[in-house]
């Protein structure tokens, strides 16, 4: 299983509304729907809108069966009317046109934890924030130091948040380098405000390493806020 997130910005003057649309689409098109993401391998979507200071995104966190260039190939065939509808929307709402080859690399996921003591999937929470200029070959020690060489210690940690599962992809934008996470958990909003006011060793070692490659206005000492959740596939009704 593949997993990743991808931000999307949204363009000067588009509301709430107009950021739904796709959200909208997609549950007015259940059958349409469940049909172009098997087509593209995708088990599991959701997305995230994020009123943050730098301007508003929108997170889509996605679960696939395919790498992540073949997902997002078969997500842009616009030979079926959703993917159709679904391109036109992405380029009206956020100016990206994703039948296009990106301008940068592909999202690449560096940070990677799920609670195999949790089978089921819980609600999300998204978010973005963009690196220091220069810090994503940082930020790649630093996530694989804290998801891998102390994964144990990372375990824990976020077991006490009733979080079970957290992925962190680098993104490469025109804007530079930025960070998309997915937390999922009981509260994973909750379990984010946890993490920022708890002064665990290990959670005191993890913030200061994001003080390191963040800039100075990115505090994780605070939890992280603006955020609504706009499409869930789990969600998604098909009609009968």
């Amino acid at each position: 299983m593949y997993r990743y997130a991808q931000a999307f910005p949204v363009l000067p003057g588009k509301s709430d509304a107009d950021v739904s649309t796709i959200a909208d689409y997609f549950y007015a098109h259940p059958d349409e729907y469940q049909k172009s993401r098997e087509a593209a391998g995708v088990t599991l979507e959701r997305a995230y809108l994020q009123a943050a200071p730098m301007g508003s995104f929108v997170i889509a966190y996605i679960e696939c069966e395919r790498e992540v260039p073949a997902t997002l190939a078969a997500l842009a065939d616009t030979s079926g009317a959703l993917n159709k509808k679904f391109v036109e929307l992405i380029k009206e709402t956020h100016g990206v046109d994703v039948t296009q080859p990106p301008p940068g690399p592909l999202p690449e996921t560096i940070g990677e934890w799920r609670d195999e003591k949790v089978v089921d999937i819980r609600n999300g929470f998204a978010f973005v924030a963009p690196l220091m200029p220069g810090q994503a070959e940082a930020g790649k020690v630093f996530t694989k130091e804290a998801y891998v060489t102390r994964r144990a210690e990372f375990a824990a940690s976020r077991r006490a948040f009733n979080v079970n599962a957290e992925i962190v992809t680098l993104l490469y934008t025109p804007m530079g380098e930025a960070i998309a996470a997915y937390l999922e958990g009981e509260d994973p909003a909750e379990g984010n405000r946890k993490f920022a006011a708890s002064d665990s060793p290990f959670d005191l070692w993890f913030k200061d390493g994001l003080r390191k490659i963040f800039p100075p206005e990115i505090d994780f000492g605070k939890p992280v806020t603006g955020v609504t959740e706009i499409f869930d596939s789990r969600k998604l009704a098909t009609k009968t």
